[in-house]
């Protein structure tokens, strides 16, 4: 099985006559999901291959000097399972999640800004208001380059790689 997502998603905005469309951010354009099982039927045995495929999206950057892409990679998390029948109310399942072991943070150097200071207790504002930034790393906490605030809302994928799992379900009929 295999299907695919196409949106059209923007955001429009009129002003002395003259549209503007963009898109919103942390939404993909399309998007896939596929599912192939095979099944030995003899040896009852089960194996699934899973996964998704995201294309790029818009990512929330704070200010112009924010390090981060402005957009997301085309991504994908594809996982793997096997299970075994033992009896017909036995089975024993195991796999591997996040096969290409896959995360935001490749090629990124953060993805949460300022993670070290929630509370912005160490940004330095401008008179208007804005983060003002401090390129020295001898500021210690007050060390903001990039003149960033808090800021949780660039995550748009997974943040768990590889990750291995095994089981036992017992099926009551």
């Amino acid at each position: 099985m295999a299907g695919v997502t196409l949106q059209d998603v923007a955001k429009v905005e009129t002003s002395a006559g003259k549209k503007t469309r963009t898109r919103p951010m942390l939404t993909e354009s399309w998007s896939g999901t596929w599912s192939l099982t095979y099944v030995f039927p003899v040896a009852g045995i089960t194996i699934d291959y899973t996964g998704n495929i995201y294309g790029p999206m818009p990512l929330p950057l704070i200010s112009p000097l924010d390090p981060r892409r402005a957009h997301s990679p085309v991504w994908s998390i594809q996982n793997i399972q096997v299970t075994k029948w033992m009896s017909s109310a036995i089975e024993l399942f195991g796999g591997v999640k996040n096969l290409l072991n896959w995360t935001p943070s490749k090629n990124n150097p953060f993805l949460i800004a300022r993670a070290n200071d929630p509370f912005d207790k160490f940004v330095t504002y401008e008179a208007d208001g804005s983060v003002k930034p401090v390129n020295d790393p001898g500021a210690g906490r007050w060390h903001n380059p990039y003149g960033l605030s808090f800021d949780p809302s660039y995550i748009y994928a997974p943040n768990q790689g590889m990750r291995v799992f095994a089981g036992m379900r017992f099926n009551i009929r």
